[in-house]
C-alpha cells in the first residue's frame, strides 16, 4: 500500500468521476484524481497559514508600527509632563493628578486680587490653556457671605442632600388654630389603634381567644362581652363564640368555681367539658369507745355525749339512757354552712362576644 503524493498547489476545481470513467488506480489513475486534488489544496492552505503565522510573529516582534495621532490609531508614548502641547503622547495618571491638585488649590485658595486671567495663568505656571477651566471653576464657587443664596438650583441642592421631601412636608405644616391634646395642628387628625399602640380587636382575639371566661369586678359586662349566666346567644351573629360553645348557650358560672378538666388524669373521672358537678363532702368515719352507764363518759370534736329520758317498756315509767350526737357545729370555732366551699371573692365571669 502506498500514499498519494501531495503538492502544495491550488486546484480551481475538483474532478468528478463520471459513470463512463474506467476504474484505474495508481498515482495518475483517474479514480484517485479527486482525492489528489483535495490533498493538494489542503497542502497549499497549510503552507499559506504557516507563512501568515510567521509574518505575524515577525511583525509583533518588530518596532515598525505607526505612531498614534489625533486622526490615526497607533502606538503612543506615556508622559508625566503637565505642561506639554504634544498630540502624540498620552498623559499618565501622575500628570493628571498634578494638574488637578493645582486647579483645586487655585479654586479653594484664590485670593481676591487674582481677578484677571493673566494672574490666574501665572499662578498655575503661566499655562494659558488653564484659563478657561479656572474661569469656569471660579464661576461655580459659592460665596460664604451669601449663606447659600447664590446656589443656582436650590431644589436640586436639597434633593442631593435628601431634604426635598422634608421641605415639602414642612410647607404643609399644621395651622395654629387646630389642636389635639394641646398641640397645634394644621388639619384634623385621625388616629388608629396602631398610631397610639392600642390593642386592636384582632390582636385581642390572639391574646384572649373568644370564649375564655375572665373575672370581671362589676355587675354588668363591658361592651362586646357577655356575662356567663347560662343564657343562649345568636350563633350566626357570634360565630367565634359558637366555636367555643357549639350549643349556642353560655355556661352559667354564677356562684360557681371553675375546675380543670380531668382529661384522663383519673382525679375527677367521668366528666365532660362544661359538665356541672354538685357539691359533696369527702367520706369521714369515727369511733366512740369507753361509754359507761355508770360513771363519767366524754366526747369531743364533732361528737357530743348527752343523757336523754325515754319511756321504759318494762315498768311503764321513764329512765335515762346515754345518747351520742354527731354535728360539726359542736366543735368550737368550726364554720358550717349548707355547702362546702373555700374562702373566695365574688366576681362576674364574662366572655368576649366576637
Amino acid at each position: 500500500m502506498s500514499y498519494l503524493k501531495e503538492q502544495a498547489e491550488w486546484a480551481d476545481g475538483i474532478y468528478q468521476i463520471e459513470t463512463s470513467d474506467p476504474v484505474l488506480g495508481g498515482p495518475d489513475g483517474i479514480t484517485n484524481r479527486p482525492a489528489r486534488e483535495l490533498a493538494n489544496r489542503t497542502a497549499w492552505l497549510k503552507q499559506q497559514l504557516k507563512a501568515a503565522e510567521a509574518a505575524l510573529r515577525a511583525h509583533t516582534r518588530s518596532r515598525n508600527h505607526p505612531d498614534a495621532s489625533v486622526s490615526e490609531k497607533g502606538f503612543v508614548k506615556l508622559s508625566n509632563a503637565n505642561q506639554s502641547s504634544s498630540e502624540t503622547e498620552a498623559a499618565t495618571p501622575k500628570a493628571v493628578k498634578i494638574v488637578n491638585d493645582r486647579l483645586n488649590a487655585v479654586v479653594d485658595h484664590a485670593p481676591s486680587d487674582l481677578d484677571t486671567l493673566n494672574k490666574l495663568a501665572q499662578a498655575i505656571s503661566n499655562n494659558p490653556k488653564f484659563a478657561e477651566s479656572v474661569t469656569q471653576l471660579l464661576s461655580q464657587k459659592l460665596a460664604k457671605n451669601e449663606n447659600g443664596a447664590d446656589i443656582p438650583d436650590k431644589n436640586l441642592f436639597l434633593e442631593n442632600l435628601g431634604l426635598l421631601e422634608t421641605v415639602n412636608l414642612a410647607k404643609n405644616a399644621t395651622p395654629s388654630q387646630r389642636k389635639i391634646n394641646g398641640k397645634t395642628l394644621t388639619q384634623d387628625v385621625q388616629l388608629t389603634a396602631t398610631d397610639v399602640h392600642a390593642v386592636t380587636p384582632e390582636v385581642l382575639r390572639v391574646e384572649i381567644p373568644v370564649g375564655v371566661p375572665l373575672p370581671w369586678p362589676a355587675e354588668t359586662a363591658p361592651t362586646g362581652w357577655f356575662i356567663c349566666n347560662g343564657e343562649p346567644f345568636d350563633k350566626k351573629k357570634y360565630p367565634l363564640l359558637a366555636l367555643a360553645y357549639p350549643s349556642g348557650k353560655l355556661p352559667d358560672l354564677r356562684g360557681e368555681f371553675i375546675r380543670g378538666w380531668d382529661a384522663g388524669r383519673k382525679v375527677d373521672n367521668g366528666r365532660e367539658i362544661l359538665s356541672v358537678q354538685v357539691d359533696t363532702l369527702q367520706h369521714f368515719t369515727g369511733n366512740i369507745t369507753g361509754i359507761q352507764f355508770v360513771g363519767q363518759s366524754s366526747a369531743s370534736g364533732i361528737f357530743k355525749m348527752g343523757r336523754r329520758m325515754v319511756s321504759s317498756s318494762i315498768n311503764g315509767g321513764t329512765s335515762g339512757v346515754f345518747a351520742v350526737d354527731c354535728s360539726a357545729s359542736f366543735q368550737s370555732g368550726l364554720r358550717t354552712a349548707s355547702e362546702t366551699r373555700p374562702r373566695n371573692v365574688a366576681f362576674n365571669y364574662i366572655v368576649r362576644a366576637a
